[in-house]
């Protein structure tokens, strides 16, 4: 049963690792954040608000495999290597893949034009709401340029 917890205890370092030192990593939480606030401007269904789910833990999934894949590649071969070169952008490549689906995905969920309108004139008439989206804006700047340094 102690090996079972353990396991979790050295899952969760990996991810704070990762967050630590990954700056897109960051970027991708950062994005699921705000992705998710905007998402309360929209009557999203319960299976729209599963697959927003399924792309967020599918980019972030990617992000922790790319992190893992870097760091074992790192370990085997210091060295420039043709071989470790490709390894590492594969990886790369497939963060790529899940970012460039989400993307779309948040297109075809939050691409109606009239929605995006109420929530831009909700913050022009709302400045304390406006001032905290601003506030909010400077400190993901700092978590995702920042927070590894």
């Amino acid at each position: 049963m102690k090996k079972f917890f353990r396991a979790f205890t050295y899952a969760w370092q990996g991810i704070v690792y990762a967050v630590k030192t990954q700056r897109n990593l960051r970027f991708h939480i950062a994005a699921a954040v705000y992705v998710t606030a905007v998402s309360f401007f929209y009557e999203l269904t319960r299976g729209e608000y599963v697959l927003l789910m399924l792309t967020f833990s599918s980019v972030i999934s990617a992000e922790l495999i790319n992190t893992a894949v870097e760091a074992a590649v790192d370990l085997c071969s210091p060295e420039r290597h043709r071989l470790a070169k490709i390894a590492k952008d594969a990886a790369a490549g497939a963060v790529l893949i899940a970012a460039i689906f989400a993307v779309i995905i948040g297109v075809l969920l939050f691409g109606d034009i009239a929605v995006i309108k109420e929530i831009l004139k909700y913050y022009g008439s709302h400045p304390l709401a406006l001032a905290g989206l601003i506030c909010s804006f400077a400190a993901a700047w700092v978590f995702v340029f920042k927070a590894g340094t």
